[in-house]
């Protein structure tokens, strides 16, 4: 499949690359399916590529890369919902709030993307976190 997106350009896409979301992203409900994109330039940014709405794309950043404690809870719903095996692997990603000048980016950590590759589902899941602001600056999590 081709998909000319907005930020880049013209794309061959497989069906097997397609993250699909069933309730959305926040904000972005009837959008469900993604690809995963993550171009040199950007690291260690990655995004999610809208393949329903080619100019949106979200700049995310994978928790291999945050040097945070940072413990995913996952409900059962959640983890029926991403088709989760037992032992089967996740990867979470946090949406990165780009800002206009250098060092003013930030991460939110309360509600992390989480994707299941055997599955190729992904669902954005709130995280209780009481003791922890939802957002940080995106240089401090990368020292």
């Amino acid at each position: 499949m081709r998909l000319f997106t907005t930020r880049f350009g013209e794309l061959d896409v497989s069906e097997k690359e397609i993250i699909t979301f069933k309730d959305g992203i926040l904000g972005l409900e009837n959008l469900t399916r993604y690809l995963i994109l993550r171009p040199p330039e950007s690291q260690p940014l990655a995004w999610f590529q809208s393949t329903d709405k080619p100019e949106i794309a979200l700049p995310v950043i994978s928790l291999q890369f945050i040097n945070l404690n940072y413990e995913l809870d996952l409900d059962p719903k959640s983890e029926k919902d991403l088709e989760l095996k037992r032992g089967g692997q996740l990867e979470a990603y946090f949406v990165v709030y780009l800002g206009k000048e250098h060092g003013s980016s930030q991460v939110n950590l309360a509600t992390p993307i989480v994707v299941n590759p055997a599955s190729r589902l992904g669902k954005q899941v709130l995280q209780e976190r009481k003791q922890q602001p939802s957002r940080f600056n995106l240089l401090e999590l990368l020292e």
